[in-house]
């Protein structure tokens, strides 16, 4: 399963980690999108975040 690390371009600590990236622009943009199209849309997060993908796991590891 894919996982998307997002990460906004100018403050690393606003960043995500998802299953599902078109969820997270239509969430983070609703309202843009009452009056743009998604293409618009999705043009705009990708100037603002930079993304990964992944199709490993990621698990916690914890110190001893």
């Amino acid at each position: 399963m894919k996982k998307y690390l997002v990460i906004n371009i100018e403050d690393g600590n606003d960043n995500f980690f998802v299953d599902n990236l078109v969820e997270l622009i239509s969430e983070m943009y609703s309202q843009e999108l009452v009056s743009n199209s998604f293409e618009v849309v999705r043009e705009w997060f990708f100037k603002n975040y930079n993304v990964y993908e992944s199709e490993s796991e990621i698990k916690s590891v914890r110190q001893i």
